[in-house]
């Protein structure tokens, strides 16, 4: 696990002649938390100290002032200077003109030493490996995808639990930008390698005159909303609330969070409605300490109100299942489709007596009442069976991952819709199942 700071270069403050002075104005830096002030032209050096981190990436055109972070960075850490080299990488940076090929990555080995020096310098311990990314201007779309392409080549450097700070204090406003998309993209691509956004710090040399010196904010509860939309979209429209869980900080909350999802992946019907509604009370109930969550609470609640009222174990199976068709986890809901049905005539066997059991045992007389010739030979059952028969068999492929010969994925995804109006007709609002004790009493059903 390394901390990883990454940084943008500028070209330094404008002259009334509108050239680069090819320097930063020496600023005195200091943190919120602490007294301690840091007397620095580069706040990247403020947070390295402060932050104490193993490597900086430090990002530029190849016009940035790599000259003066080599010259800085080596004499501020009893480096010696190669001016020579200084004097060769200053007549490259200055030269270049828009138009011309970016200086090579090469060309700033040197200013990664210096840098690894200085950071070694600070802390022994730190593990180095410091680079420098040479950027485009962004002046087109050719050139914003290339220098995509590089933040992303940065993502790629990131290994297993890295800590990651940004500075977005110097250089163009298309860099945080960019480092923004590179990090939410590498978060998604690498999710399982703990890749964590640690700070986002901005030194704000806009209040000098006011303060005396420059505070450094960390801005990063600003990019944790992403994650929070992130999070509360995954849960409310796929019951992954992963995300959601561990950005919240009550424990109560999130471990039902948690559980919901769990349910959900392995869709045990009884335990969700359960979980939904301690999630209820509990969002009812609670003072939760993070700002953003008064602006999820309304997503969660809808979530909640889709299975509020809910009586009786079919029509929640029923209500998951359009939810899941509606959100495409076709798999999930053809089951709980099939299982509504055998649960809803189960139902009303168990109003005229309720010591009939929920267990194997009763649904697989229910099931064998489907499938009798009485019962199919009635007018006003026979959709059920057919509805029933049809979901089977596709639940069934399912259950085969596809590989018994039926209609295509296609054709069953484009019928998941008809299914369920179909079972609402036939079977949740079919009055005439209500007469099938009746006709056929329980305790005569096949076993």
């Amino acid at each position: 696990m390394a901390k990883i700071l990454i940084s943008s270069l500028g070209t330094g403050r404008l002259e009334k002649n509108q050239t680069s002075s090819r320097e930063y104005s020496r600023t005195t830096y200091r943190f919120q938390d602490s007294d301690k002030e840091y007397k620095t032209p580069f706040v990247a050096v403020a947070l390295s100290d402060y932050l104490q981190v193993d490597r900086l990436y430090l990002v530029g055109t190849s016009k940035s002032m790599w000259e003066e972070v080599y010259n800085y960075f080596a004499t501020n850490s009893n480096q010696e200077v190669d001016y020579d080299y200084w004097n060769e990488l200053c007549n490259k940076v200055t030269s270049f003109k828009p138009g011309n090929d970016k200086i090579d990555e090469k060309d700033l080995s040197k200013v990664n030493q210096a840098i690894d020096g200085y950071l070694k310098y600070l802390r022994p311990s730190a593990s180095g490996g410091s680079h420098c990314y040479v950027i485009d201007y962004g002046l087109n779309e050719k050139e914003l995808w290339a220098n995509f392409d590089v933040f992303m080549r940065i993502g790629e450097e990131f290994k297993e639990g890295d800590e990651i700070y940004l500075d977005i204090t110097h250089a163009f406003r298309s860099i945080p930008l960019f480092n923004y998309l590179m990090l939410d993209l590498v978060g998604i691509l690498k999710f399982n390698c703990n890749i964590k956004l640690k700070g986002l710090f901005y030194g704000m040399l806009d209040v000098i005159s006011d303060l005396g010196y420059a505070p450094i904010v960390d801005l990063s509860p600003l990019y944790n909303i992403t994650l929070w939309s992130r999070g509360a979209y995954n849960f409310t429209n796929f019951g992954n609330g992963y995300l959601l869980a561990d950005l919240i900080n009550d424990n109560d909350i999130s471990q039902k969070i948690r559980n919901i999802s769990d349910i959900v992946n392995i869709n045990y019907i009884d335990d969700f409605k359960r979980e939904v509604d301690s999630l209820n009370h509990l969002l009812n109930n609670s003072v939760l300490s993070e700002p953003v969550v008064k602006y999820m609470d309304p997503y969660l609640q809808s979530f909640i109100n889709r299975f509020k009222g809910i009586s009786t174990s079919s029509q929640l199976q029923f209500s998951l299942a359009k939810w899941y068709f509606d959100n495409k986890r076709y798999a999930h809901g053809y089951i709980c489709l099939a299982e509504c049905i055998i649960t809803k005539i189960l139902e009303i066997y168990r109003v005229r007596d309720s010591k009939i059991s929920w267990g194997e045992a009763s649904r697989k007389k229910i099931k064998n009442l489907i499938y009798s010739k009485e019962f199919k030979d009635i007018a006003e059952y026979r959709k059920v069976h057919d509805e029933y028969e049809n979901i089977r068999l596709i639940r069934n492929k399912i259950a085969h991952a596809g590989f018994l010969d039926r209609k295509t994925f296609k054709e069953d995804i484009n019928e998941a819709c008809n299914y369920l109006n179909r079972v609402e007709k036939y079977v949740i609002n079919n009055s005439a199942l209500n007469r099938l004790p009746d006709r056929f009493p329980f305790n005569q059903l096949n076993s």
